[in-house]
């Protein structure tokens, strides 16, 4: 009884175990059914959001990117366009210049009515030297950016005549850069910056107390010369941007020095202003006992450490110098 009793206790101990066990493993079944399902969730979201964060930053690195290259490529076409531009520019100018007066007469006839009063040095058999300067601006034309336009070279000579000259005003050479030069002395078109110089020869007119002057917002001088001021650079083209690129080879300030002994010689009562060392060294050309001559500084702003070249009354002694001599005086206020 005890053995069957025993036998029967340990299949019932053993049963309640199995049943124990089973309890056990299906509550880890289950444990682990419910866990492994959110583990699963959980790194699928984890596959979903780490590459949709790298898709997005790639894309924006890669709009960077494209951004960068659009601005890049748009800097290079906007310097071609500029350089395009500026070719286009040089070669207009190039074309216009290059039909140069295609003889000599033709060149001198510009002179108008100088002609006959230069003739001795214009005119065969003395005109090697002016033929010289014709062919010398016939290449440079051709072959660089010269300034003034041709049209221009004799500017002054064509608004002023000879019948009506009282002031001279002698400057150097034309200014070098585009659109500035006009063929009279200290004078730019109006469409340019008023350049320092002539900014200082308003401001001397300014401070003479018996001149009316008001400064303009240009700095054309063609009133000035209409009435008569012949506003003379000795050296009469210049390559653009090369500051006194024609003063030694073109062998025009022969013709200039020409020019104003022929005044000297054969008119009376003149007024020259000679401003700076460079012009002063033409008084040796006028004979002063019949001509008024005003000597200063050079107006530019790098000549003032040697004195004021704004305080001096040399308007007003011109106009009272011809206003002596019966000779109408000058209107120096621009218009």
């Amino acid at each position: 009884m005890e053995k069957k009793g025993t036998l029967d206790g340990f299949i019932s101990i053993k049963r309640k175990k199995q049943s124990n066990d089973s309890d056990e493993n299906n509550t880890n079944i289950d444990l682990q059914s419910k866990k492994k399902p959110q583990s699963k969730i959980t790194n699928q979201e984890n596959l979903i959001s780490k590459p949709a964060e790298k898709k997005e930053l790639k894309k924006e690195i890669k709009n960077d990117k494209n951004e960068e290259k659009k601005e890049e490529k748009e800097e290079k076409n906007e310097k071609k366009n500029e350089e395009k531009e500026e070719k286009k520019e040089e070669k207009l100018l190039n074309l216009k210049q290059l039909k140069f007066y295609p003889t000599y007469e033709s060149f001198i006839s510009e002179l108008k009515t100088w002609e006959d009063p230069l003739k001795s040095y214009i005119k065969e058999p003395n005109n090697k030297n002016m033929i010289y300067t014709y062919n010398f601006l016939k290449n440079e034309y051709s072959t660089k950016i010269i300034f003034p336009p041709k049209e221009q070279i004799f500017k002054s000579f064509q608004i002023t005549s000879w019948s009506d000259i009282k002031v001279v005003i002698l400057g150097q050479d034309p200014y070098p850069n585009p659109g500035d030069a006009m063929g009279l002395s200290f004078s730019v078109n109006k469409t340019q910056r008023i350049p320092q110089s002539l900014n200082n020869i308003y401001k001397c007119l300014e401070n003479d107390n018996k001149i009316k002057f008001k400064k303009p917002n240009h700095g054309d001088l063609t009133f000035w010369a209409q009435q008569g001021v012949f506003l003379l650079n000795s050296t009469l083209t210049v390559e653009c941007k090369k500051a006194n690129s024609h003063q030694k080879n073109s062998k025009w300030n022969l013709f200039t020095d020409f020019v104003i002994s022929q005044i000297s010689n054969l008119k009376k009562n003149i007024v020259f202003l000679l401003w700076g060392n460079f012009a002063i060294e033409k008084k040796k050309l006028i004979d002063s006992s019949k001509h008024y001559i005003i000597c200063n500084i050079h107006p530019s702003p790098l000549a003032q450490k040697k004195g004021d070249f704004t305080i001096s009354k040399q308007f007003s002694l011109t106009n009272d110098y011809l206003k002596k001599h019966g000779i109408k005086e000058i209107n120096w206020q621009i218009v």
